[in-house]
This record gives C-alpha cells, structure tokens and sequence, in this order.
C-alpha cells in the first residue's frame, strides 16, 4: 500500500488527512502536545498506522510523501520563543524597527502602542562596512542565536549586504543568518527590516524542530520526501523553507483556499468565502474567479511579514475560546483559548473555564459520546458547571441561556472577520456561497450564514481536516520578488534591463526547483508586475 499523508499542527488538534491507493481517504485528529508539536505528529501517526491494521514503521516504509503544515513558527512570535536576535543595519537607520510606518494603527485610540521590536535596541547595531568584525565580537559577547542583516539600499546594490552576511557566516558558524538580499529584495525599508528579523528571530526555532522530526520520522522507517507548507500556499523541502523560515509564519490556514477549490470544482463554484474554525482560531479567507487572494502586507502579531501569503483573517476565535466578563459587565469570548492543554472544561483534562466548546455541549450542538470519532467522552456536567460559575451567575441568566449568548458572541465575532474581507473591499458576501472547514466549522456556519445573509452553506465531507487535505492538492511553490524603479514608458521603449532582471530571477528559481529534484519539464513560471503612479504611494 502506498500512502500520501497532510498533516496540520493547530493550537488544541493535530489534523492528519490519509490518502491510500485507488483514491481511499481516511481522516483522524489528536490532541496538539504545544511543548513539543512533533510529539502528537508521531503519535498521530501510530494512530492512523494502527487503524490500517500495520505497525507505524510498515506504515511509515509505505509512505511516498508527507506534506506537514505547522504553526511552529507562528507560536514562537505570538508567545515570545523566537531566538536571540540581532540586527545589523545601516548607519541611522537601526530604530526603523521601533518606528515602523508612523503610521498609528488604531486612528482614534491615541494610547495603543507599538508592540516591542523584536530586537531590543542594544543588539540593533549601526553599521558600515568596516564595522562588521566589532559586531561580530558584541553578538558572540552577548550570545546571540540569529543575526538580521538589512541594509539601507541592498536590493539595489547587494555588495555590501552579501560581504556582511559572509563574514557573518565565516566568523559565527552556529548562529543563523537572515539577510535581506535573500529574503526580501524589495524597496520599503521598515517592511524588509521587519521581514528580515522575523526569518531570522524564528530561522533556529525551525530548524530544530523540522530536524527533530525528520530524524523520528527516518527512526520509524520514513524515507521519502517530507514537504513543508508555506504562507503562499504552495509547499517546499525543508532545507528551502528553513533557509527562509518566515516562509512559514502562515502555513497553517494557507492549504484552505486550494483545498476549497477541489471541493467547489464539482459544483462549478470559483468563488467563494472559506472559513475554518478549529479549536484556537478562525480564518476567513476569500477566492475569487479561482483565484484566492494574495497580499504582501500580511501581519503576524502586528509585526509586518511582506513576503506574499494567502490574505487571510485570523482572530482568536476557536472551540477553546474562553468565555469572560469584561469590567463593564459585557460577556466576552476569546481571543485566550484553553488550548489542547488544559483543554475545555467538557475534556476533563483539567481545564475548569468556560469555552466555546463547552456552551456547544450544553446547547446540544456537540454529542457527548461523538466527538473525536467516538474516541473522546465529554463531561456535560463539567461543562455546565463552568458556565453557571464564570457567566450565567455574574450575568444573572440560567445555564442554557449564558451558553446561548456566548454561541451568539461568537457567531458576531465571526461574522465581522468575514465583512473585513468583504463588505470593507467592496464586495457583498451574498453574493458568495460559504464553504466551512475545521473541526467546529459546521456548528456556527448556519448562524454565521444567516447573520450575513448568505445563501448557501457547503460543508466538505473532509471539512474538520480541509487544511491537511488541502496540503495534498498543493504545487511546490516559491515567490521571487525583486524592486525595479524606472517609469514604465522607458521600461517598454528599452525593455533589455527588464528582461535582464526577469532572467536573473528565472534562473534562480529554476535553481530552487532543481535543488528540490523537480524535473525541468515540470517547471511552471508566472510573472506579474506590481505598478504605480509616479508618486503614488502604494502599488496597484
């Protein structure tokens, strides 16, 4: 038997989508180990080798390819693991990480702040040329795991930026470098800094852990290919994705769009809204004419990342949602999840706050003897007793009715996600049928559908893993961005520089496929140019 397996690493479930010979699908679910993903990832595995009746190294041994999307990477920025980083920029310009656009992102709340760089300001050295060996000496003096190396002009003239970056390497062989000259060739100092220092804070966090469990995976008899899943939503080798590991930041919901439109083809739908709901978070994400939506100005935990991504809403928005009373006496769900550990209070892992799950069980939309496949027992009891502690008795409701209000909470929570994608760019979500995906997906689709006025729902039947099935409909994918600032006219008139650049590029691309043992004839190149009015602010 020869297996292909999507495996999605979220916040509470660890998704797994098999596909055997002649087409045969299996799906299975466990519990998330956050301390160490690659934990439920190889006990998952032995899960699903045991329901097809093999040990997990017959199992592995038949396997022809894994594709693993993970929130490895996402989970070191949102909770502070990354690495020691620091940064190397050019003489005057090292707080552009501190001042960002100055641009204030919420216009009428004069006290929200800009969260804390990455890199504290001490490990921010200015620099020219010459001063490269002195910062050498203060990161290994300091200990540094990664050094951001970003220079003022380098997408233009990367000499200086590649000699920094070599001596770098040469001078501290077990810290990991990001320069920007390989990760973000591209105007807008602030967004290429930005970038830079997110591949380089989260590059060993990576590494580590795609190491660890690439060697598990060879001890337990898996000797193909394992591919990673990246933002864009295509997949690489892990050596391609490790090398830029902001890749990666948004790899979990990215397989949703693709996997979306192989449900849709059937049914002649090329546009659509996608939702997933799993146990932490909600993504909204939008496909339009078979195309989903892209965009270079993505955020993770406010930090810019403008390598392209898939444009997706996330908000903390899960079956682990937390459900609270804000000072003003207003209920409140989220964005804090009880995660897979401790778990909704209905587990009876130890978690004792009321969650989304929780209010599902007692509202009947969840069976007790069901969930996970019959594999797990949820405590009603438990459930309840949360709800009647932290909401209905402090809002003076009974328990039904506070688990009616916090499914009702999220619903609008939700539904907002939804309108940012929509309504707020000029489209109607009516106008779009709703494809719904993660393991809660189904349970609010009808109340999310009807808040919007949409019409028509279509639940998947793979719909509670979509993301690790998606993983499997995916081409290997990479995104070559590069500046050229000239007026169009001139670009058009004498276009040899143009063609010049577009060469360069192709061939390094070719390269990267190569690297990957993509035969030739299997390549595919697209191009697409990013324009704007002289003085024009932003590209169209």
């Amino acid at each position: 038997m020869s297996y292909t397996i999507g495996i999605d690493v979220g916040g509470t479930f660890t998704d797994f989508y098999l596909m055997g010979a002649g087409g045969a699908e299996r799906i299975h679910k466990t519990l998330s180990t956050p301390d160490d993903p690659a934990e439920a990832v190889m006990r998952g595995l032995a899960e699903v080798a045991d329901g097809e009746g093999v040990d997990i190294s017959a199992f592995l041994a038949g396997t022809a390819r894994i594709v693993h999307g993970t929130t490895v990477t996402t989970n070191a920025v949102l909770t502070g693991g990354m690495a020691k980083t620091g940064l190397l920029a050019t003489a005057g310009f090292r707080d552009a990480l501190a001042m960002r656009r100055g641009i204030r992102e919420k216009l009428y709340d004069n006290k929200y702040a800009a969260p804390k760089p990455i890199v504290p300001r001490r490990l921010r050295l200015p620099i020219v040329i010459e001063d490269v060996d002195k910062a050498v000496d203060i990161f290994a003096r300091e200990g540094v795991e990664a050094v951001a190396i970003c220079l003022l002009h380098a997408y233009a003239n990367d000499e200086h930026e590649r000699k920094a970056a070599d001596r770098m390497r040469e001078c501290l062989p077990d810290v990991y470098v990001a320069a920007s000259i390989d990760i973000l060739p591209q105007l807008r100092y602030y967004e290429r800094t930005s970038t830079t220092v997110l591949a380089a804070a989260v590059g060993p966090v990576f590494g580590r852990y795609v190491a660890r469990l690439q060697d598990r995976l060879a001890e337990s008899g898996f000797d193909g290919p394992l591919l990673i899943m990246q933002s864009n939503g295509g997949v690489a080798a892990p050596e391609t994705a490790a090398a830029n590991a902001a890749t990666t930041l948004l790899s979990g919901p990215a397989a949703a769009p693709a996997a979306s439109l192989a449900v849709t083809a059937p049914h002649r739908e090329d546009s659509f809204i996608v939702i997933d709901m799993g146990g932490t978070s909600f993504e909204a994400s939008l496909v339009r004419g078979g195309t989903p939506a892209v965009t270079n100005g993505a955020t993770v935990d406010r930090f810019a990342m403008a390598l392209p991504a898939m444009d997706i809403k996330t908000i903390g928005a899960g079956g682990g949602s937390i459900g609270w009373i804000d000072g003003g006496g207003l209920l409140r769900m989220g964005p804090a999840s009880a995660g897979a550990a401790p778990g909704p209070a209905c587990y009876g892992f130890g978690g004792t706050r009321p969650t989304c799950s929780d209010a599902n069980l007692v509202l009947g939309y969840l069976s007790a003897a069901g969930f996970a496949g019959g594999r797990m027992t949820l405590d009603p009891d438990a459930a309840r007793a949360a709800i009647e502690r932290d909401i209905a008795r402090p809002l003076g409701l009974d328990t039904v009715a506070a688990a009616a209000g916090m499914y009702r909470v999220m619903t609008v929570g939700m539904a907002s996600a939804i309108r940012e994608i929509s309504i707020e760019r000029g489209l109607d979500p009516r106008d779009y049928p709703l494809v719904c995906a993660g393991g809660a997906g189904a349970i609010h689709a009808a109340a999310i559908a009807r808040e919007l006025g949409i019409g028509r729902i279509m639940v998947p039947r793979v719909a509670s893993v979509l993301c690790a099935a998606g993983m499997l409909a995916t081409d290997l994918r990479h995104d070559l961005v590069r500046s050229f600032a000239t007026p169009f006219a001139v670009a058009a008139t004498d276009p040899r520089r143009l063609e010049s650049l577009a060469d360069a590029m192709a061939a390094e691309a070719r390269a990267t496929l190569a690297a990957e043992n993509v035969p030739e004839d299997r390549h595919r190149l697209e191009y697409a140019l990013d324009l704007r009015y002289a003085g024009q602010y932003h590209e169209v």
